[in-house]
């Protein structure tokens, strides 16, 4: 069922991705006869496919998320309005869908890093919004007499005071008058000061983000992990080389209760929950997934994310190649495994 969700997923992504092209390829052409029937026909089968998935997600995540929202705007718009094409919209879901992919590590970090630090960018937006109003206000008064086809009012002068602030300068409307020059000139720097804030806020943000998952393990972070701290530092090395770093999301399921037990999982930040009764939450340092390789069983509990974790994984080919060359590590994942069993 995991295999056959993963695979429908991608199915899903590369759909969305198709028709994203698709909706490019076909603007502004007229189609007629075949061509026509061919790109109806298409989108027909593709908004039928997508209601299918939104409904299964309705019925898995029994909520409305964001992204949901979008994907049933772009359905029910086909359905009953059809006046704009709007699946380009759903080329979020596609971001979702293959977030996990390295190579969309920094585009899904800089959509999350940007929600998170809304109510900072809203903030200096509002602060930029009061000074374009004194700013508009200023202008109208000094060039309503003098350029009263552009400034004969607070509205039309705040296209000019708009164009001044972001320095984009069009150059349709420009002040005649001393004063207005003078005061344009330090409405620009200001401009530039102002924009430079919400700049600023998703940079160190963004920086922060990418940080955090950096897809690089130092030796130092492998060497506070208790299952490795009394290994010489070759096996370090060599442990460092085959882990694989892997960021997820809360909610999201990493294994199942009877899966094939094929990787050993470590905590670098984050929270797992064991899903047992009680229920026991794992946080960084710790590790899980042994139990099962140790024995050569399947996995005996399902276990998913609490909180965003960064999990880094050793895989049971990698994990049996270094207990034959450092016995020790043997011995204390089978004491681990041991105690976890009773």
């Amino acid at each position: 069922m995991k295999l056959f969700e993963k695979y429908f997923n991608d199915f899903i992504g590369y759909l969305i991705i198709l028709n994203v092209l698709h909706q490019i390829l076909i603007s502004g052409w007229f189609l007629s006869g075949n061509f026509e029937m061919i790109s109806d026909s298409f989108i027909f089968i593709s908004i039928s496919i997508f209601i299918f998935e939104a409904v299964i997600r309705i019925f898995k995540e029994k909520k409305y998320s964001t992204l949901l929202f979008i994907d049933l705007a772009v359905i029910g718009n086909y359905l009953f309005f059809n006046i704009f094409d709007l699946r380009v919209f759903r080329i979020f879901r596609a971001y979702s869908i293959f977030s996990k992919l390295r190579v969309l590590l920094p585009t899904n970090t800089l959509l999350k890093t940007i929600w998170k630090q809304r109510l900072s960018i809203l903030g200096t937006q509002i602060v930029v919004f009061s000074l374009l109003l004194i700013f508009s206000v200023v202008i109208h008064f000094l060039e309503k007499d003098l350029q009263p086809e552009t400034f004969g009012n607070i509205l039309d002068s705040m296209w000019y005071g708009i164009a001044t602030l972001t320095t984009v300068g069009y150059g349709d409307v420009t002040p005649v008058s001393g004063l207005g020059k003078l005061i344009s000139s330090f409405a620009m720097f200001l401009g530039i000061a102002m924009f430079a804030l919400p700049a600023a806020i998703l940079a160190s943000a963004y920086y922060e983000d990418i940080q955090k998952r950096n897809f690089l393990v130092s030796l130092e972070a492998i060497t506070e992990i208790s299952l490795f701290s009394s290994l010489p530092i070759g096996a370090i090395t060599k442990i460092n080389s085959k882990l694989e770093p892997i960021v997820l999301p809360a909610k999201q399921l990493i294994f199942e209760k009877g899966d094939t037990a094929d990787a050993l999982y470590i905590i670098e930040f984050g929270s797992v929950q064991v899903e047992i009764e009680p229920p026991v939450i794992l946080g960084s340092g710790d590790y899980f997934g042994e139990t099962g390789l140790i024995s050569d069983a399947e996995r005996n509990a399902s276990i998913s994310v609490l909180e965003e974790v960064k999990l880094l994984k050793l895989s049971k080919e990698s994990l049996e190649e270094l207990m034959n060359e450092y016995p020790s590590l043997f011995e204390d994942l089978k004491q681990s495994a041991t105690s976890r069993t009773g």
